[in-house]
């Protein structure tokens, strides 16, 4: 612990605290969440940031997928005259030889950025940037490099410290939002609305033959344990098409889902998450998992079904319905995770930059990030590039259709 005392520094103009007094912080490391459970939450209330930050999520996190990848839990938390003013919930991953600090929630937290008080939100000079991260480091004893990912660069909440630090990279991947209002049509004029509501009749007369549709939201843990247990089914099916690894099924994923699904309904309001799916033919043809934080909704998760009623596009459905249902509840902004595919596009407008921080602690965290930053710019640029973009999902869905006749002779 580093609690100086001295004469405080007077205030920048706009309120927030002079650099210099990353000096005066205090650190601690944590590997339970409940230590600091209640100062968590106060300054969460504070930052008015997303549901990745809040303590449920992380909790539920560490209780069970961070345990089964083997992921040592580093909650670095930073006091100024014993106020925890910033909360940096990280955890310590092995790849290969190297000791990475991450945001914990890895690819499955879509905006991962540190808990900052309203009045630390400043920024700063490199030098005093790099001395905080060292004595971070030295805190949590065993770290080559900081993967600061998916960190928002306008967001509100942003710790600006670091999005804004000359090192920072943009990441391979950006996060649309969309704001909403209290008056849908409104919205819905404002997005093609002629268009998306010819559509919207359409879908509604084609499944009539079948007795209509509803979107139905889970009201149960029970309700949403079904619906989350089609949508893993469907996922997998989708994943073993594009011949990509099935990121639900790794250690610990699915636990971490039903962790929060059982801490949604435990009987105080949470929501954590919540489910969504349009339902008709006795099935669920399109499935949404989402939480709310802020006034901000974010997805999780979003699978349709491969079947006949794909032609109506049941997803599309799902996001007109969902986004409907919001502003009637008063949500001020949705997001539906990283990514650029047309159903987002076509709904959130407002794009959100990422950047992507690597700051190297050892001489293997050097090379690493030189590697990983190469590695990031590929991405980007085949990403980019529509024709290398295509050559990469033919190449994917070649690779899944070599591998299926030996997966089907396992089975048999």
């Amino acid at each position: 612990m580093n609690g100086a005392t001295r004469e405080r520094a007077a205030p920048n103009t706009d309120g927030t605290r002079p650099a210099l007094e990353f000096n005066h912080l205090s650190i601690s490391v944590h590997a339970e969440a409940s230590e600091i459970e209640a100062d968590w939450r106060a300054l969460f209330e504070d930052a008015g940031t997303t549901v990745y930050q809040s303590f449920d999520w992380i909790n539920c996190w560490l209780a069970t997928a961070a345990r089964a990848l083997g992921i040592r839990p580093a909650l670095v938390a930073m006091r100024f005259e014993g106020r925890l003013v910033m909360l940096m919930p990280l955890g310590v991953e092995r790849i290969g030889p190297l000791r990475v600090a991450r945001h914990l929630g890895g690819e499955h937290a879509n905006i991962r950025m540190p808990l900052v008080a309203t009045d630390w939100r400043l920024s700063a000079a490199e030098a005093a940037t790099n001395r905080l991260l060292a004595r971070v480091a030295s805190a949590i004893g065993g770290v080559d490099l900081f993967d600061f990912d998916a960190l928002p660069v306008d967001q509100p909440g942003t710790p600006l410290f670091l999005a804004a630090h000359p090192a920072a990279r943009p990441a391979r991947i950006n996060v649309g939002t969309l704001a909403l209002k209290a008056d849908f049509a409104a919205l819905l004029a404002e997005h093609r609305g002629a268009k998306k509501s010819k559509k919207h009749r359409w879908q509604k007369n084609a499944l009539a033959s079948v007795g209509g549709y509803r979107l139905r939201r889970a009201e149960s843990q029970a309700d949403a344990e079904a619906m989350f247990d089609a949508f893993l089914a469907e996922k997998a099916a989708w994943f073993r098409r594009k011949g990509i690894a099935d990121s639900f099924a790794e250690a610990g994923i699915a636990p971490f889902f039903r962790a929060l699904i059982a801490r949604r309904w435990a009987g105080d309001g949470n929501t954590v998450i919540d489910i969504d799916a349009i339902e008709f033919d006795g099935a669920f043809h399109a499935i949404l998992g989402s939480g709310t934080a802020s006034g901000r909704q974010s997805g999780y998760f979003l699978a349709v079904t491969d079947d006949e009623w794909r032609r109506i596009s049941p997803g599309e459905l799902l996001i007109h319905d969902v986004v409907a249902a919001a502003c009637a509840r008063g949500t001020a902004c949705l997001d539906l995770g990283r990514g650029e595919e047309r159903y987002k596009a076509s709904w959130l407008d407002q794009p959100e930059r990422h950047v992507r921080l690597l700051r190297p602690v050892t001489m293997a965290g050097r090379a690493a990030t030189l590697v990983l930053l190469g590695r990031d710019a590929i991405e980007r640029s085949v990403r980019n590039d529509q024709r290398l973009w295509r050559l990469a999902t033919r190449l994917r869905r070649l690779r899944a259709d070599a591998q299926a006749p030996a997966d089907d002779n396992r089975d048999s």
